[in-house]
């Protein structure tokens, strides 16, 4: 088999992967926690390359996310604390006589909590046409606990598979369900609870040569992270453990790729070939910039054995072939059904976005002002962007009409921001009445503030501002042109500033805020890779 360089198969925070193979094409979902629309799908012919075509959660409000705060969590050190995300957690998606389902978490972090007390809401989403980007309302069902998954038995009743249980000390439970009403129609019966029972989490199975074979995660979402295994003949147990655990180790310290697990095995239906997708990070001297990435490493899986996961690199050995139409010399087209007139699929915005707060028109992006900062969770805040999705690339946005736009009377901010959270985001704007341009970082995570700026004079008589940033695996470089002259550099900083035990991965986007209620307009809005 041919190795080639596919990882990450889908870059920039893409955690949690989980995957299915339906005619031909493989579809991928993700979790996005606490961004909206979440649940991005991507679809790939060939393993190598993939095509966002939609988010399962999208168009009016279904539910709330203006529960899922993030949590700094650990000790003091700066380098050890997580910023545990909630939101919409751990995704799976599956397919079933014509239809894709796919079930998720939405984890509260902060009340009011649900009706019955509990932080978790579970929800079951459906479609028949996948690539029309058009989803069901979600089905909610009872379950307290996280990472749930569907299965099909041979005689057609499903299962859902989930972790329930305070922190690390949570069990694999399972229970049958109506995916049509959301009724269980079972009680809940644990059915494994790890190895070590630190956090066993993201199960997923599968049947095989008469088992049912039981794959989860476990040692938590970091250095620990690895994947156990164990079968029964009956799908209710007892399950036995796998003697050669872990199916795929702890990933080598050393390495590139690092904090592997909570995947997905699948096979590809030509060549028999098994592969496990999951999730993993990109460390450089410290720095995962990039989050947890969705990656791709290959498996062998012998009739009547466990199956043995490889560990992950940056190229695979693959055996598939480009796309069909590839192979003829022709570009391969995707099929459109998605209404032209949504905005681009890679646009996010923060938590329940107020959506007459933005009007899209290509990378033409209309911004009204809300009251609330991006330095907190409990209202809405005005901001739009796109993943990063390359180590090396940059991101720019033109502000127009400055000399609409006085700031004093109003503290306004507007302008580009590289963002994960409320606690962690890097911004600049404009002051045009102290004719000044200022930078800020903030890591509360990891206890750094820093904040600068430039006087410039011409900001007075400007039409548009262009701010930017260069990014590398190391470093960022934030810059700004006035009425497109040349470029000036504002600030630079060490990418480890940005680097922390987390969940989710880097957006850059636009954002205005302030005490009264004004239009911004951006012009020319561009994330390298995207």
């Amino acid at each position: 088999m041919e190795r080639v360089r596919v990882n990450p198969v889908v870059p920039g925070f893409s955690p949690d992967p989980s995957l299915v193979y339906v005619d031909g094409t493989y579809f991928l979902v993700n979790s996005t926690f606490h961004m909206y629309p979440g649940l991005p799908v991507y679809a790939s012919k060939d393993l190598r390359e993939w095509k966002h075509i939609g988010n399962a959660l999208d168009g009016p409000r279904r539910m709330t996310l203006q529960q899922s705060m993030t949590k700094l969590v650990g000790p003091e050190a700066p380098d050890e604390r997580i910023a545990a995300q909630g939101g919409l957690m751990a995704p799976s998606i599956r397919y079933h006589r014509g239809t894709f389902y796919i079930v998720c978490t939405n984890v509260f972090h902060r009340p009011p909590f649900l009706p019955n007390g509990r932080e978790y809401q579970n929800f079951i989403l459906s479609t028949t046409d996948i690539w029309a980007d058009e989803w069901s309302n979600p089905v909610f069902y009872d379950f307290n606990g996280i990472d749930t998954s569907l299965f099909w038995d041979d005689d057609g009743q499903v299962y859902v598979l989930g972790a329930a249980g305070p922190g690390p000390e949570s069990r694999i439970m399972q229970f049958q369900i109506d995916l049509h009403t959301g009724a269980k129609l079972s009680e809940e019966k644990l059915l494994w609870d790890g190895i070590t029972k630190v956090f066993p989490e993201g199960p997923h199975m599968y049947k095989k040569d008469g088992w049912y074979y039981l794959l989860i995660a476990e040692g938590g979402c970091f250095a620990d992270h690895h994947s156990i295994m164990a079968r029964s003949r009956d799908i209710w147990g007892p399950y036995e453990v796998n003697p050669a655990n872990p199916v795929l180790p702890k990933a080598d310290p050393t390495g590139y790729v690092q904090y592997t697990s909570h995947g997905d095995l699948f096979q590809e239906a030509d060549t028999g070939e098994w592969y496990f997708v999951c999730l993993g990070v990109r460390k450089n001297n410290g720095r995962f910039i990039m989050g947890r990435e969705s990656v791709l490493t290959t498996a062998t899986w012998p009739e009547g054995e466990f199956p043995v996961i490889d560990p992950v690199r940056i190229d695979v050995p693959l055996s598939l072939p480009l796309a069909t139409t590839k192979k003829q010399g022709l570009p391969f087209e995707w099929p459109v059904k998605r209404r032209l007139d949504r905005p681009h699929v890679a646009y996010l915005r923060i938590r329940d976005p107020v959506e007459e707060n933005y009007q899209y028109d290509g990378n033409t992006v209309s911004l009204t002002s809300s009251k609330a900062d991006l330095d907190q969770s409990k209202e809405p805040v005005t901001f739009t962007g796109k993943r990063q999705r390359l180590l090396d690339g940059s991101a720019s946005a033109t502000l127009e009409s400055l000399g609409e736009l006085g700031t004093a009377r109003s503290a306004f901010k507007t302008g580009l921001c590289y963002y994960k959270d409320e606690y962690r985001f890097v911004r600049v704007y404009p002051d045009i009445d102290s004719q000044e341009i200022f930078w800020e970082m903030v890591n509360k995570a990891r206890g750094i503030e820093r904040r600068t700026s430039r006087s410039e004079r011409a900001l007075g008589q400007a039409a548009n501002i262009t701010f930017g940033i260069d990014y590398t695996e190391l470093e960022f470089t934030f810059w700004y042109s006035i009425d497109t002259k040349a470029k000036r550099e504002l600030a630079r900083m060490d990418s480890l500033d940005m680097t922390g035990h987390d969940f989710v991965g880097p957006v850059i986007g636009i954002y205005a805020v302030g005490a009264e209620s004004r239009k911004v307009r951006f012009a020319n809005f561009q994330v390298e890779g995207v």
